[in-house]
């Protein structure tokens, strides 16, 4: 009889680790959603059939905060400051330019891909990042890191991209 217990527990195990198999979990869903704070405007941004392209140097749209933006080589990015990491040799980069927010505040870099984000009012100095969140494993949002900014025009640099584009959005956190 003891044996008999032992042995239908260890088919019960089976069977439960069996059903766990069959309820497939969809593949990067989670993931996507378990970012340090809610990316679900910027995933329907990146998504979306209509993103706008933007090359490197270019002014996002205040009404359109999110693009695809297009790298060049990292020797011949002309980034307006040098990245405060060291460029990868056969990297990308790129930057955008971003309207003065209306007021002091925090300021979120979302990018679809794996790049080095730095932040720096035009003409200053890099800022430091703030929080950041990153996941691997959703194959349209990579990661997502805030800075605390003043009500100054911006330039958003990505570097150490490993691929000619990379999509981004540049928001007010909280809004």
């Amino acid at each position: 009889m003891r044996m008999t217990a032992s042995a239908l527990l260890v088919l019960l195990a089976l069977a439960g680790g069996a059903a766990a198999a069959e309820d497939p979990v969809k593949p990067g869903a989670d993931v996507c959603a378990s970012f340090d704070w809610p990316l679900a405007r910027e995933l329907a941004w990146f998504s979306a059939p209509d993103l706008q392209a933007a090359a490197s140097g270019s002014t996002l749209a205040a009404d359109r905060p999110a693009a695809l933006l297009t790298l060049k080589p990292a020797a011949e990015a002309g980034l307006p400051q040098a990245p405060s990491r060291e460029p990868k040799p056969g990297s990308f980069a790129g930057y955008v330019r971003v309207a003065a927010p209306a007021a002091p505040g925090e300021i979120q870099v979302t990018l679809s891909g794996e790049g080095w984000i730095d932040v720096a009012p035009e003409g200053g100095e890099v800022l430091k990042p703030g929080a950041h969140s990153g996941r691997k494993g959703c194959a349209t949002l990579r990661k997502s890191v805030r800075f605390k900014v003043d009500a100054k025009p911006l330039v958003v640099s990505v570097s150490n991209a490993p691929s000619e584009a990379v999509r981004i959005a540049v928001t007010a956190v909280g809004k």
